[in-house]
């Protein structure tokens, strides 16, 4: 075993009052080494020519899809996960439309219609995405102080009032409940809610734990059940799960090296094989987003729109962007275009990169509607750290200074932006997590 912080041992340590311990006390300071592997091998496997979970595509021709999908649906209920491998997949592969039968858009880093205008000043407004910063969690008008030494770090919103709050990048979360008192305690190295707050699942060790708005735990789908990597691959650091996205009762996770994923309804406990790997998944109108090998040779990488209960592609989408979320009504995509490592090919003639750091696109047509224009400068200005898109249309940003200070805006989609939280300035004591605000993941 390796030996472990004294700093984060004292906080694994403690316990509060009030708090049920729920989970193992895993030895987590050796947990989130163990999960940047995964992810590091993961993306090794990536490389050699496994699906790809990264960017995409912006500034295209417009491909309209037929209308809004169905979601999967299913009962609230307590059970386990069975043991053994999933069910035969449903719905064709990725790949396997010929390409007349898929729209495919290129991105060639074509300046949006709308570029983004960072304010200045104080704050003049509010958000509808909540967040969390020194402590304190702010919704809308509404603030709720967190008991304890807890301070924050990723945050979701649980169903019947609740929070769910990590702390910072210790590997511990807690439900904490309306009033701010911590009534949960879970270890895990990563969380994934859905959108009504009343189903979540943490991961540890590749190993996916679901739990109700109250911490209660419903159902569990260990890493042993994951056959995780390909046929004739020995890996001692299989990565096991990684859930992507929950709609409804239905978790989807990747499955390690294998460039497939699994679909977990927790109410029933069953499994089914998932064509493809999804990156992300849209809950409201039942898509999601799937990475797409590169043809041989190329240095392009693609992603596709695909309807969760058909299998059926929308479009597919190829360039330098990587999407991070869709917005909370499933019309947008976030992207960025800052992406380490990029061959020269998807650079721009000067060597900068073709896009900014927050790019939005439409679902319906892939078309780019915005983006904050920073992209031949990037840390040259004002820039986008971090971003979530509300169910109003507008996109709130942690937005960075030349004097690393960290403000919130809030943006319109014809490019204007107020302040909503005044500069903060970050933790330079932390590698990670640094940044003062936590905006809400749903």
């Amino acid at each position: 075993m390796n030996p472990i912080d004294p700093g984060l041992k004292q906080v694994l340590d403690e316990r509060g009052e009030g708090v049920r311990v729920v989970a193992d006390l895993a030895e987590r300071a050796i947990a989130r080494d163990r999960s940047n592997r995964r992810r590091e091998l993961g993306g090794t496997a990536l490389v050699a020519g496994l699906v790809l979970a990264v960017a995409l595509p912006v500034g295209w021709s417009a491909v309209r899809p037929t209308g809004d999908q169905p979601l999967p649906v299913g009962p609230s209920a307590s059970t386990t996960a069975p043991t053994g491998r999933p069910s035969a997949p449903t719905g064709s592969a990725s790949s396997a439309p010929t390409p007349t039968s898929i729209p495919t858009l290129t991105a060639d880093g074509a300046p949006a219609p709308v570029m983004v205008r960072f304010a200045t000043g104080g704050p003049t407004g509010t958000t509808t995405v909540p967040y969390v910063a020194d402590g304190v969690i702010y919704d809308g008008t509404r603030q709720v102080a967190l008991t304890g030494k807890l301070t924050g770090g990723s945050l979701a919103r649980l169903a019947g009032g609740g929070w769910l709050v990590a702390q910072g990048e210790t590997g511990v979360y807690y439900v904490v409940d309306s009033t701010g008192a911590n009534t949960v305690r879970l270890d895990g190295e990563s969380s994934t809610v859905n959108a009504d707050g009343s189903v979540f699942v943490i991961e540890s060790r590749g190993s996916l734990t679901a739990y109700d708005a109250v911490g209660a735990r419903i159902g569990r789908l260990d890493a042993t059940t994951c056959d995780c990597t390909p046929d004739g691959v020995s890996d001692a650091e299989s990565p096991g799960y990684d859930a992507v996205g929950i709609v409804g009762p239905v978790v989807y996770a990747s499955r390690g090296f294998t460039g497939s994923s699994v679909a977990w309804d927790v109410a029933t406990g069953t499994r089914r094989a998932v064509a493809g790997s999804p990156t992300l998944v849209d809950a409201a109108r039942g898509t999601a987003l799937v990475g797409v090998a590169p043809r041989p040779g190329s240095k392009q990488v693609c992603n596709e729109l695909t309807d969760l209960t058909s299998g059926r592609t929308i479009w597919r989408l190829c360039g330098p962007l990587v999407f991070r979320a869709f917005s909370t009504d499933g019309a947008y995509l976030l992207a960025t275009g800052y992406i380490d490592g990029l061959d020269d090919s998807q650079l721009g003639p000067d060597r900068t990169f073709r896009y900014g750091g927050l790019v939005v696109v439409r679902t319906s047509d892939g078309a780019v509607v915005m983006e904050d224009g920073s992209s031949s400068a990037p840390g040259g200005g004002a820039s986008p750290v971090s971003y979530r898109m509300g169910g109003d249309g507008t996109v709130t940003v942690q937005v960075g200074a030349t004097t690393g200070d960290r403000s919130l805006q809030r943006c319109t989609l014809d490019g204007e932006c107020i302040v909503v939280a005044p500069g903060r300035a970050r933790d330079t004591d932390i590698p990670e997590g640094e940044d003062p605000y936590f905006l809400a993941d749903n």
